[in-house]
């Protein structure tokens, strides 16, 4: 099987920590309340977006510097950017598919040098975060959206590889050619994918790509 494109979550994935929505409660004091709607929406409660946007309007008004601070100071995995540059040099596309927000986002793809990213966008206008999100990635659903990108770089999803690390990454892996799993954060997630590297070194999944 040839892969002609593989696609990265980014929290847990691309960089060290597992979720950006969950660093800006803490950055911002809002854990307790997010709580809350975190157990909410998976006891079934509420939806998505409607989780995301009860997030997001705890932020409302909070400094878009003070969000770009945490974004610029998150921790790529090592190898990230050597991992991507391996991949471009075998003249395979690169993308990102994420649940999270494109703040923290489109700055990792800047980084490691990943043009194509699908992910939510944190609303803000004059320098302030508006309390509103536009929803593009749900959380569980991304195999929505695969499709979308795999029909952005003509490649079939027999020709798509997928690296995650979360359940939410679970419905993807059923549906692409190579699905792998990186430093999984629970073994529900590894069993779920063809290849496993738990090792820190994102360069790890060169090893099932071909």
């Amino acid at each position: 099987m040839t892969i002609k494109l593989v696609v990265f979550d980014v929290d847990g994935t691309l960089t060290r920590h597992t979720s950006i929505w969950w660093r800006l409660h803490e950055v911002f004091g809002t854990q307790e309340e997010g709580r809350v709607f975190f157990d909410k929406y998976f006891a079934g409660e509420i939806t998505y977006r409607q989780w995301a946007n009860s997030d997001a309007s705890l932020w409302k008004g909070k400094s878009l510097s003070r969000v770009m601070e945490i974004v610029r100071t998150t921790e790529l995995v090592p190898g990230a950017k050597e991992t991507v540059s391996a991949l471009k040099k075998m003249g395979i596309n690169v993308a990102i598919l994420s649940g999270g927000v494109d703040l923290l986002a489109d700055d990792v793809a800047a980084r490691v040098g990943i043009d194509y990213v699908m992910t939510n966008k944190l609303r803000h206008t004059n320098g302030m975060l508006t309390g509103e999100v536009e929803v593009l990635v749900e959380w569980g659903r991304k195999v929505r959206h695969i499709k979308q990108v795999a029909d952005h770089f003509a490649v079939s999803l027999k020709e798509t590889a997928f690296v995650g690390d979360g359940l939410n990454d679970i419905s993807v892996f059923r549906r692409v050619g190579l699905s792998i799993a990186f430093r999984p954060e629970r073994q529900e997630v590894a069993d779920a994918a063809q290849a496993v590297v738990r090792d820190d070194d994102l360069r790890g999944i060169l090893d099932f790509v071909h």
